[in-house]
């Protein structure tokens, strides 16, 4: 399930410094503007957010025998018009028709139960088995919270295998079935930030916007994402619902043994990729691109070896993979 709870901020923040350097305009060109840079922000984090929908579905489907959680996932990505700022609000009501802190569709990724349902971006989610969801109260700042409630019980619907959907279509009224599919039972959330990075927490993988746009490739991309879920795989993160036991038991293990879990994460998230289909021979060019272009990545740090040695070490990898698909034996790390 992909979360776009800090979209609406960052979207905000966009529109303010789209105004620098504009006091010279007239009103009217000044507004057309301005909506003309909020609508292509919106447009550049909708395809990012449909990429790490579309890559994290197909990595949790084709690993779910090797992770620790499981859970009978639809595989799509939701979001609703409260999240999103009075000034933005308008504008995603118009684009994907959605009301309140319903569920709307933001992407079905083609291999998911989702999209063999016939669901598709721009559906809104009215009512699950029969019962109708939270339209949520008119609200004036940005909010998160009617959308989780909403999504909280789709989960719940789905946990149990097939659920009837009533949803509306271009004004018009569908009924869909979505057979859920098993998957890793993790969250992937894009999170908007200026910083190249990613990580896991135990019960969700996280990328920011920065990151995901420096991808070229969902190739590229399933590499970062599949080394964030190999940490889930190999237990090195872990959650807890109450306290900060899970922070700090985190931050523990990221300093203890910190080179070999992230040595252990890369190796055994290039072979996660590679179960997914993705493309894993670009992966030393890939990091040897990022460590170019990221002085953090570049040099060894702390909890991470150096982008190249990173890259000579994924080469290693690579051959692992190789053997193993030319034996004709499971493709396991």
């Amino acid at each position: 399930m992909l979360s776009r709870r800090l979209l609406s901020t960052v979207l905000t923040l966009a529109l303010a410094a789209g105004l620098t350097g504009c006091g010279q305009a007239a009103g009217g060109s000044m507004t057309a503007a301005v909506d003309g840079a909020a609508s292509q922000r919106l447009s550049t984090l909708t395809a990012l957010d449909q990429r790490v929908a579309r890559v994290a579905q197909r990595l949790s489907e084709a690993n779910v025998e090797l992770c620790p959680a499981v859970r009978l996932a639809a595989g799509w990505a939701l979001h609703s018009a409260s999240q999103y700022s009075n000034e933005l609000r308008p504008l995603v009501q118009s684009r994907f028709g959605l009301e309140g802190d319903l569920p709307g569709v933001l992407s079905a990724p083609p291999t998911s139960a989702a999209a063999e349902a016939g669901l598709r971006e721009g559906d809104l989610i009215l009512a699950v088995n029969g019962a109708a969801l939270n339209t949520g109260p008119a609200r004036i700042q940005p909010a998160f919270e009617g959308l989780a409630a909403n999504i909280a019980i789709l989960d719940g619907a789905l946990a149990s295998g097939a659920a009837r959907l009533d949803i509306r279509r271009g004004g018009e009224p569908v009924v869909l079935t979505v057979e859920p599919h098993r998957a890793c039972g993790y969250e992937v959330q894009l999170n908007p930030s200026d910083e190249l990075n990613a990580r896991a927490d135990g019960r969700r993988l996280f990328i920011s916007t920065a990151l995901a746009g420096f991808t070229q490739s969902d190739d590229e991309l399933a590499l970062i994402l599949g080394h964030e879920l190999a940490h889930h795989v190999l237990r090195h993160r872990t959650w807890s619902d109450v306290g900060g036991a899970g922070r700090e038991a985190n931050e523990a293990a990221a300093v203890s043994g910190a080179g070999d879990k992230e040595t252990q994460a890369d190796r055994v998230g290039l072979f996660l990729t590679a179960r997914a289909g993705y493309d894993t021979t670009i992966a030393p060019a890939f990091w040897r691109r990022f460590g170019a272009a990221n002085w953090r990545v570049r040099y060894p740090q702390l909890r991470h070896a150096s982008a190249e040695a990173r890259a000579r070490a994924l080469e290693q990898v690579q051959v692992e993979i190789d053997a193993k698909r030319a034996a004709g034996g499971p493709l396991l790390p």
